[in-house]
């Protein structure tokens, strides 16, 4: 049994068909790259795994159980996190109020020390307010919310969108870590190559359908898919 199973899942906005028998598969303990052009669905994927965009058809597990009619509260219980592109940091409160607040709703949440250890910049910048963080530094707080709550599954969607090439370089290592501590991942991303760097394994989706499963290394070797799909070369 796999930790999350999507089973062809057809997801609309409002008369708009965007997800057509989507389905994919994510093991614990492992980091799986959604990948595919601008408007290809993968922010809705993401969203609909969230229950933030109601599936129409199909069926979405977690541990076994299926959960695509839950609200996103009661999926953020379960342990499924996402964190958006936009971070939603809240900006009038400082670091560490940005923390305790996520973690208040948590059932078994991570100590502060613990987040700490993660991410060393948000230790320095702790006091500061979220508005005065960089963009990096407010992507790695995202992150942090996320993982104070003790997620199995953490969902990234374009973390390393308009971010300077050192602080992306950062903010995949700090990926990286999680991932070899055990985190399960779902990263959204339109920089390939890093996307590709952390993941065990890999979809594509065009259109709202998926066009390809398989590694890292598979993807790589069939340059055909890459440049039909993704328009560039890894």
């Amino acid at each position: 049994m796999s930790l999350l199973e999507v089973d062809k899942i057809n997801s609309y906005y409002g008369d708009s068909h965007i997800l057509f028998d989507v389905s994919m598969r994510v093991e614990e303990n492992e980091v799986v790259a959604l990948l595919g052009r601008n408007g290809a669905g993968k922010s809705t994927t993401l969203k609909s795994l969230m229950g933030m965009v109601q599936t129409k058809s199909g069926t979405i597990r977690h541990n076994g159980t299926e959960v695509q009619h839950l609200p996103p509260y009661q999926l953020a219980r379960r342990g499924i996190q996402l964190v958006p592109e936009e971070r939603r940091v809240f900006g009038s409160i400082t670091v560490q109020e940005n923390l305790q607040l996520a973690a208040m709703s948590a059932e078994r949440a991570r100590s502060l020390d613990e987040i700490y250890e993660t991410f060393p910049r948000l230790a320095e910048r702790r006091r500061n307010r979220g508005k005065q963080l960089s963009g990096g530094e407010q992507q790695m707080l995202a992150i942090a919310r996320a993982m104070i709550r003790n997620a199995n599954i953490i969902m990234l969607d374009e973390p390393f969108e308009g971010l300077a090439p050192l602080i992306v370089r950062d903010l995949i290592e700090v990926c990286r870590r999680l991932a070899e501590a055990g985190n399960t991942i779902v990263i959204v991303e339109q920089n390939v190559r890093a996307a590709l760097s952390l993941a065990d394994r890999c979809y594509l989706i065009n259109n709202g359908h998926m066009v390809f499963e398989g590694t890292p290394t598979q993807l790589q070797e069939d340059n055909s898919v890459i440049e039909k799909y993704l328009g560039v070369k890894v």
